[in-house]
């Protein structure tokens, strides 16, 4: 097949959408597939080669000042200075964070498409593909639902879009912009030719909130390679009953993440009787503004425990630096604050054959029952997530049966392979529906 697949960068955040969109095109082409991944707002970074174009379409800085100063609609001269990588990349270093609460009337002009704010915007990107044959296009979120038409239009192709998480972003809207927002969505969604998610969970929130059936939007389970990581797991028998305890948390540094709700947890479970000596490692992307909390909710309340507990942020690492960190800790631990729609971070420390701990909601569920690499919390609150965590730093041989398990059928079940596989039927599926339809 013939792809072409756009991803929506992030600037200078590690963004695991961006992560798992390479690594599937990646998967694509060594199959013979021919696949474009095209970035959108922002140049893509991820953890492995990057095989994004370099050219990024709809720049976050034309596309913002065209929403917020329509006279620039007229000023197009300007677009290839204002979506240069140079200009793009300044403007993601600068930029405090993607706050929803400040970006609802800019998603509401996206999902308006060519009848919006940024119709020249949309035209340019069409007019960037048109002419060109593709079997299918396949946009990365359903905040794009507005460039579905214009899109298929243009390279008279069917447009297939994919669930990855944009719940949380919407529920964070001021009320007002998501209405609106969600009332353009529905309306869109009845144009598509097909949809997918990236979990079951996640699949059916996002098939709910469109009004569109559930049997629309089937699954193309996240994958990751497991080139890099380690070969086997970690032996079972060699294991030191009291030997102090790392508690990993891999994920971007926020509060919606839950770093402070383990630290809460931690102090805890620090106290109670027969738990061993406790470590706290943390890496992930940290937006400046968040520094504060960093230093606040989690550092300062690891150190004030009786006794103090070990703690360290070792930043965004690089891929290698990644699996090290995730086979460095004994269990990795996410108590996120609202139900994850992905789950990628778990995925990849079973990779590692790492256990995990995770909150009894969103996508974990569905993945712990597939892998049984680790314990359901209760609940992301601390009392309970500290529970959940006793189990396993009190049980050292458990966390490694436990993580051999997750080692085993991360393999089976999560692989890059078995994503390209889902993939293949999905976009396959897509295209002969569309040709069908047409002839």
């Amino acid at each position: 097949m013939r792809i072409l697949s756009f991803t929506a960068g992030a600037g200078q955040m590690l963004c695991g959408s961006c992560i798992r969109d390479n690594a599937l095109v990646r998967e694509l082409r060594r199959r013979g597939h021919d696949v474009r991944l095209v970035p959108l707002y922002h140049a893509t970074r991820t953890d492995e080669e990057n095989l994004a174009e370099s050219r990024v379409r709809l720049g976050g800085i034309s596309l913002f000042l065209q929403h917020a100063a329509p006279f620039f609609g007229g000023l197009g001269a300007l677009d290839p200075l204002l979506d240069s990588r140079r200009l793009l990349g300044l403007a993601s270093r600068l930029a405090p964070s993607t706050d929803p609460s400040q970006l609802g009337p800019l998603t509401v002009t996206m999902l308006q498409g060519s009848e919006g704010r940024a119709r020249r915007a949309v035209e340019r990107l069409c007019r960037s593909v048109t002419g060109e044959r593709f079997d299918l296009v396949v946009l990365p979120n359903s905040l794009l639902l507005g460039l579905v038409a214009p899109l298929r239009a243009a390279v008279e192709a069917p447009v297939l879009v994919t669930f990855s998480g944009e719940d949380l972003f919407l529920s964070q809207l001021p009320d007002e912009d998501r209405d609106e927002a969600v009332g353009l969505m529905r309306h869109a969604a009845r144009g598509v030719n097909a949809f997918c998610g990236v979990t079951a969970y996640h699949a059916r929130e996002m098939a709910d909130l469109l009004g569109i059936p559930r049997s629309r939007a089937p699954v193309v389970r996240l994958g990751v390679d497991p080139e890099g990581f380690p070969d086997a797991p970690r032996p079972v028998d060699d294991v030191e009953v009291g030997a102090a305890v790392t508690i990993g948390f891999f994920s971007r540094i926020a509060p919606e993440k839950g770093l402070d709700r383990l630290a809460k947890a931690v102090r805890i479970l620090a106290v109670e009787e027969e738990t061993p000596p406790l470590r706290v490692a943390a890496a992930g992307w940290m937006a400046r503004n968040h520094r504060s909390y960093l230093e606040e909710k989690v550092r300062q309340r690891l150190r004030k425990a009786d006794p103090p507990i070990p703690f360290d942020y070792e930043g965004v690492p690089d891929r290698a630096g990644k699996i090290a960190f995730l086979r460095r800790a004994d269990l990795v631990a996410i108590p996120a604050s609202f139900p994850e729609p992905k789950g990628l971070p778990a995925i990849e420390a079973m990779m590692a054959g790492t256990p995990v701990v995770v909150p009894r909601e969103g996508a974990y569920p569905d993945l712990l029952d597939r892998t049984e690499g680790g314990i359901l919390a209760r609940s992301a609150a601390p009392a309970d997530f500290a529970a959940a965590l006793g189990e396993m730093v009190r049980a050292p041989r458990r966390r490694r049966l436990v993580g051999a398990r997750a080692f085993e059928r991360a393999r089976e079940a999560h692989s890059a392979a078995r994503m390209a596989d889902d993939a293949e039927a999905v976009y396959a599926a897509a295209a002969a529906s569309f040709r069908s339809r047409a002839a």
